[in-house]
C-alpha cells in the first residue's frame, strides 16, 4: 500500500509510492541525463577568458597572481544577468492589501574550475574543498549587508544556461531580502520543536537515521549523507554534519565534506546514470538581518545546516503542481539501498 509520509523539517506531506519501480529497472531513457562537452569547445568561463566575464568577486589562486588573469582554481563573478540587483534599497511598501519590495540583492556565479567540461564529480578532494571555501567566503562577506536575510547556494546541473556555457560547471549564490518559502518553512519548524521539546529536530533525526540505517548512504567521521524518510522525489540525499551546526559558513571541516560529497555524486552518478541534479546549501539565516528584526532568537541551537542533492528523473506531474502534495516514486530504503551498493 502507498503511504503518505509527513517531512518533520518542513510539514510537507510525500506520496510514497510503494510498489511504484523495480531496483533493476531504475535507469530508464526518461532520464534526464548530464550532457558533456564537445572536444575542442570553451567559453566564457574557461582560463584565458577572463575579460569575457564582468570583473571577478572572489578567487582561489596559488601565491600573488593578479586578479581577473588566468591561474586561478576557482573563481566567482558577478552573474550578467542577475534576477536580484546589488545596488539601492529594499523599500518595503504597500499598495492596497499587497506588499512590495524592490528587486535588491545579490546574484554570483563559481566558476568551480578552469577547465571546460570537467564536472564536479571529476574534481580532485581538495578541488571541491576549494569550491566549497567560496561558498564560505562569498557567505561571510555577503552576511555583513544587512539588506540581505538570507544567502541562497545551489547548482543546478544541466539546465538553465545555452550553448558552450551549459557544460562549464558552475554553481550560484543568491543573497535575498526575504527568506525562501522553503528555508523559512524549515526554520519555522525546526524553532517550534525546540520550543517544545528543546531539542534540535535534526540532531535527533540524525541520532535516529544511524541506529535505524536503512536510508543511511555513507557517512564519515564528520558527515552523514542519508535519503529523507519523506524524500519529496527519488534518491533525494542530504549530507548534515554530526555534530550540531547551524551556519555552513562555520564549518571548518571541508576536506571532510568534500570528500563525503564527491562520494555520494559518484554514487548518483553511477546508479542513475549520469542523470542532471539539483544541490542545495541549507543554511542558517543572515543573523545581522535578523537581529534587526527581533527573528530567529533561539536559530543557534534549532536550526541544523545542510545539504539536499535531488536528481531530477522526471517532471512534476499535474497532481503535484495542483494538489501541493508531493509524489515519489522510489520510497527513500529502496534508493539508500541502490545508493549504499552503488560502485562510486
Amino acid at each position: 500500500m502507498n503511504q503518505l509520509r509527513r517531512d518533520p523539517i518542513t510539514g510537507i506531506w510525500t506520496i510514497m509510492l510503494e510498489d511504484g519501480k523495480d531496483l533493476v529497472n531504475l535507469r530508464p531513457h526518461g532520464y534526464r541525463r548530464l550532457r558533456h562537452a564537445r572536444p575542442g569547445e570553451t567559453c566564457e568561463f574557461c582560463a584565458g577568458h577572463e575579460s569575457e566575464t564582468l570583473p571577478e568577486i572572489y578567487a582561489v589562486r596559488p601565491g600573488n597572481l593578479p586578479r581577473n588573469e588566468p591561474g586561478w582554481r576557482v573563481r566567482v563573478v558577478p552573474e550578467r544577468f542577475p534576477v536580484l540587483q546589488i545596488h539601492g534599497e529594499t523599500n518595503n511598501r504597500g499598495l492596497g492589501i499587497y506588499d512590495m519590495l524592490n528587486g535588491i540583492g545579490a546574484h554570483e556565479l563559481v566558476v568551480e574550475t578552469p577547465d571546460h567540461g570537467k564536472i564536479l564529480t571529476e574534481l580532485a578532494d581538495n578541488e571541491i574543498t576549494d569550491v566549497l571555501t567560496a561558498y564560505r567566503e562569498r557567505t561571510l562577506d555577503l552576511k555583513r549587508d544587512g539588506r540581505f536575510r538570507y544567502i541562497l547556494i545551489y547548482k543546478s546541473v544541466g539546465e538553465g544556461r545555452r550553448g558552450p556555457a551549459l557544460r562549464h560547471s558552475l554553481s550560484h549564490i543568491i543573497a535575498t531580502p526575504i527568506t525562501p518559502l522553503r528555508a523559512r518553512e524549515e526554520l519555522l519548524n525546526a524553532q517550534q520543536f525546540f520550543l517544545l521539546k528543546e531539542r534540535c529536530i535534526f540532531c535527533d533525526m540524525i541520532r535516529q537515521e544511524m541506529e535505524d540505517s536503512q536510508r543511511l548512504v555513507a557517512e564519515n567521521e564528520s558527515f552523514v549523507a542519508l535519503c529523507p524518510f519523506a524524500s519529496r522525489a527519488p534518491f533525494e540525499i542530504w549530507i548534515l554534519p554530526k555534530r550540531h551546526e547551524t551556519f555552513f559558513e562555520w564549518n571548518s571541516e571541508l576536506p571532510a565534506l568534500a570528500k563525503l560529497l564527491k562520494l555520494v555524486l559518484m554514487k548518483v552518478r553511477h546508479a542513475l546514470s549520469d542523470p542532471n541534479y539539483v544541490m542545495i546549501v541549507h543554511s542558517g539565516p543572515n543573523l545581522l538581518a535578523g537581529r534587526q528584526r527581533g527573528y530567529w532568537k533561539t536559530v543557534e541551537r534549532d536550526f541544523h545546516w545542510h545539504l539536499e542533492i535531488t536528481p531530477r528523473l522526471r517532471g512534476v506531474t499535474d497532481f503535484d503542481s495542483v494538489a501541493g502534495f508531493q509524489v515519489n516514486w522510489v520510497p527513500p530504503e529502496k534508493a539508500a539501498e541502490l545508493l549504499r551498493q552503488s560502485t562510486a
